[in-house]
């Protein structure tokens, strides 16, 4: 588990009409549980094509499976400013993130030391690369949604103490949605460095990267029928 502190540094927005900007900059704390990725060699070629559900014009002789779910939990404490009125502090922004799968299949019909089994490893690897280096995108996230609540509830006026406990589950909730999209959105992007890797162009050339009558052109096509 590697759980990191962000340093935030924010300001109030120039266009905030409300009273209510924080005395202090929240803790913002991102706890991301890495998976190292497990190795699966006992997986045949043609289970690796029905679980990519490839198109027949492809073999599929590698697959990397990644998944990750995220929870997020915030404090505001109410802060009195005027008899009976109250603004609102974030002092707490915590967001979770487990990844929960980071699998690495290779055919079972390729043999460790072979060029067609160094190929395919290394291709799956970059995908590896990419699923790792969300981390980063995730930490941007989260910047940028401390900023989002700071600049909410600056813009806010001070309310009565009877309202801030409706107000504290509002944003509370409302943040929660916004993080989950916001790692919904990081996650898109991951997939597309996915597809930008994994294109006709790349798979014919990983193809020939042993020669023309290497294993990828008879014992795979063979084993996949």
């Amino acid at each position: 588990m590697l759980v990191i502190c962000l340093g935030m540094i924010f300001s109030r927005p120039a266009s905030a009409q409300g009273s209510c900007a924080p005395v202090r900059a929240p803790e913002a704390s991102l706890e991301f549980n890495h998976m190292d990725p497990l190795l699966d060699r006992h997986r045949s070629v043609r289970w690796l094509n029905s679980r990519a559900g490839g198109s027949p014009r492809y073999l599929v002789t590698g697959l990397t499976e990644y998944e990750m779910r995220a929870s997020f939990d915030m404090r505001f404490e109410p802060r009195q400013v005027g008899f009976g009125r109250y603004c609102l502090d974030p002092v707490r922004v915590s967001p979770k993130v487990d990844v929960v799968k980071h699998l690495v299949y290779v055919a079972s019909e390729l043999e460790r030391g072979t060029c067609e089994y160094d190929v395919v490893y290394a291709h799956e690897g970059e995908h590896v690369k990419i699923n790792q280096g969300m981390e980063a995108d995730i930490h941007v996230a989260l910047d940028d949604l401390v900023n989002d609540v700071v600049g909410r509830v600056s813009a806010m006026f001070p309310m009565s103490a009877e309202n801030t406990q409706g107000a504290m589950k509002r944003l509370l909730s409302e943040y929660g949605r916004d993080f989950k999209r916001r790692i919904s959105e990081v996650d898109r992007n991951r997939r597309e460095q996915h597809k930008m890797i994994d294109t006709p162009a790349e798979y014919e050339k990983l193809s020939m990267a042993c020669g023309p009558n290497s294993a990828f052109h008879t014992v795979l096509q063979a084993a996949a029928r």
